[in-house]
């Protein structure tokens, strides 16, 4: 799944997330014009069997103060998904 913006914008992982999260930062990002890309991972082996069971999600890092108000809003003030190469600079450990 991919938003409907320019393919030549440089996209970060923001994480990996559950699909009932990642059908709400999806439509928000949708509705604020964010680029990204939503990967969805299989359970089973080889990715391609079994149903989906999460998805990684990479945004426009140039969007970033916008990302992290929609994940706030949406999420709260909790630490960041620790896949995330998005938010590595704000890691305290």
């Amino acid at each position: 799944m991919k938003s409907e913006n320019p393919q030549d914008v440089p996209l970060v992982l923001l994480g990996r997330y559950s699909l009932h999260e990642a059908s709400k930062l999806l439509e928000r990002f949708s509705q604020a014009g964010i680029p990204f890309r939503a990967e969805p991972l299989r359970a089973g082996y080889g990715g391609s069997n079994g149903p989906t069971v999460s998805m990684d999600i990479s945004v426009d890092a140039a969007r970033s103060s916008d990302v992290e108000q929609i994940h706030r809003e949406l999420f709260g003030d909790g630490l960041p998904n620790y896949d995330s190469s998005f938010f590595r600079d704000q890691r305290n450990a």
